[in-house]
């Protein structure tokens, strides 16, 4: 049990760290299914490409964390206390790092208007 959580964790972790690569290169078109989906980010491609770049710090982070945190659970199993730290990590890494990118994204975007 614990190779199948280790893994979807590190799956996830690997997801976070494309898009976070996607990001920071400019690559996710503009109001494409992957990135943000708020408001804010879509006025325009200039304001899409600077909020997806300040994202990336943010999701890069946690997405490397998220990948620690399941190795933790690969190495140390999924029902004791190693593999309860693990998980911890992973969904710290994930929420942490999503909530740090979209508060970079959106300063990134009121320097860009000006607010």
């Amino acid at each position: 049990m614990s190779v199948v959580i280790g893994s979807i964790w590190i799956g996830v972790g690997v997801a976070w760290l494309v898009l976070a690569w996607l990001g920071s290169q400019g690559r996710l078109r503009y109001r494409s299914i992957w990135g943000i989906r708020s408001s804010w980010a879509r006025t325009s491609p200039e304001v899409w490409t600077e909020a997806h770049r300040e994202l990336a710090v943010g999701v890069g982070v946690g997405g490397g964390v998220t990948v620690l945190g399941g190795l933790i659970i690969l190495v140390g199993g999924a029902d004791d206390v190693i593999g309860t730290v693990g998980l911890l990590v992973g969904v710290a890494g994930s929420v942490i790092g999503q909530f740090v990118g979209i508060r970079r994204a959106k300063a990134a975007v009121g320097r860009m208007s000006g607010t």
